[in-house]
């Protein structure tokens, strides 16, 4: 059972934020979010726990460490996927906007 909700898991992380991705220009943190994050964890960042995906609004990590591993991920959270397409910019903007405004939530 813990095996096939992993897998369920694994397979719901790797769709998560497919749409919209050719909106890069953007640099609006909350919008980021939306298009990035939010259909894994949430316009809240509560996260879907059923789903092993994590609350990210209230992470202990840094606002740099947070835009890394949009970008260029973690080497022990390979579950969530990076987006390299977005600049260091847009990266820093979501996690900006993680910690200060769903984070104060």
């Amino acid at each position: 059972m813990k095996t096939l909700i992993m897998v369920l898991g694994m397979v719901l992380l790797s769709g998560c934020s497919d749409q919209n991705l050719e909106k890069t220009d953007l640099q609006n943190g909350k919008e980021l979010f939306g298009l990035y994050c939010a259909s894994c964890h949430k316009e809240t960042g509560n996260g879907q726990f059923l789903l092993g995906i994590p609350r990210n609004n209230d992470t202990h990590m840094s606002i740099n460490e947070v835009a890394s591993l949009i970008r260029v991920g973690h080497k022990d959270l390979d579950n969530m996927p990076t987006f390299p397409q977005l600049s260091s910019p847009q990266a820093y903007a979501i996690s900006s906007y993680l910690k200060h405004k769903l984070g104060a939530q």
